[in-house]
């Protein structure tokens, strides 16, 4: 029985509508629902919505972090952001992830809402090992990130990222003094607003609106982008292959805080000699991939959309 996990942010699903069509199209198939059990805790001052929307439904309710043990599958209703953090968690137990467009963009989502029935194969498989050998289904997995911040020889942070590793200078005026290396060798030194580490999947991301490179997700590599860097003829972009260590070393002149972002959520402050050290990470994000349309024309469709 294919186990499968919903992922909803009820602030966004108004009154649920979205998560409960799903829930009803589940009903034909022999899957096992699963949700947080946060869904059972008294919604603001209401009623756990366990008790109210949801009541009626088959649904086990168990902690987050067992949840995403569990399922085979993670259905995240959201845009972009949601799946990002979703991702580092369903990575961790190798869970699949399909993204339902409820974002502006909505990138990394594979089905809009009124596209629910493609889910058909998926959900008339006996386990999670069937679906990478259905026809017309593919699994696009996607490098991710290790982000660790190194004070005095120690490491004092550790993150995941799907879309890139941010060091900026935050709200001050001046601008950040940023050390590149690559495999301990000197690359190059920035004064820059900021510097982007970026996957394959984030080159299409923050690192292009800094003039990055979009990169085919299918390559192993690491980009390297700086923000608005004081004389630097080109974009100063550089690619790495993903095999390699890449720290950036912060360089306090009038700057004495800097800030690491990673996937635009988690930031941390950093300090003089403070090394940001990026490497891959041994886990990837598994998007489930259900139409049969390939990363030059989704990227077309998605930007042309997003333009408009």
């Amino acid at each position: 029985m294919l186990k499968i996990m919903i992922c909803v942010n009820p602030n966004k699903d108004k009154e649920l509508t979205n998560t409960k069509k799903l829930l009803d199209y589940f009903k034909q198939f022999d899957v096992k629902v699963i949700m947080s059990d946060i869904f059972k805790r008294p919604y603001f001052e209401n009623e756990p919505l366990s008790d109210t929307l949801l009541s009626g439904y088959d649904i086990e309710y168990i902690p987050e972090y067992a949840a995403f043990k569990k399922a085979d599958l993670c259905v995240v209703f959201g845009g972009d952001g949601t799946i990002l953090k979703i991702a580092k968690k369903a990575s961790q137990g190798g869970a699949y992830i399909l993204g339902m467009n409820m974002g502006r963009v909505g990138y990394l989502a594979e089905l809009e809402i009124n596209e629910i029935e493609l889910l058909d194969p998926v959900l008339k498989v006996n386990s999670a090992d069937e679906i990478e050998h259905l026809p017309d289904i593919t699994v696009d997995s996607r490098m991710m990130l290790k982000c660790e911040i190194v004070r005095g020889g120690n490491t004092v942070f550790t993150a995941m990222a799907l879309n890139e590793v941010v060091i900026s200078k935050g709200a001050v005026s001046r601008m950040a003094g940023l050390q590149l290396k690559c495999n301990g060798k000197n690359i190059i030194s920035y004064r820059a607003d900021g510097i982007v580490i970026s996957t394959p999947t984030g080159s299409t991301a923050y690192c292009m609106s800094a003039g990055g490179p979009i990169i085919d997700p299918g390559l192993d590599c690491v980009c390297a982008v700086p923000v608005c860097p004081y004389m630097c003829l080109n974009s100063g972009a550089v690619v790495f292959s993903g095999s390699s260590v890449i720290e950036v070393v912060f360089k306090a002149d009038k700057l004495n805080e800097a800030f690491c972002t990673v996937d635009g959520k988690s930031t941390k402050s950093i300090y003089d000699g403070d090394v940001v050290r990026i490497t891959k990470a041994p886990t990837e994000t598994k998007l489930l991939r259900l139409k049969d349309i390939d990363f030059y024309t989704r990227l077309n469709e998605k930007m042309n959309l997003a333009n408009n």
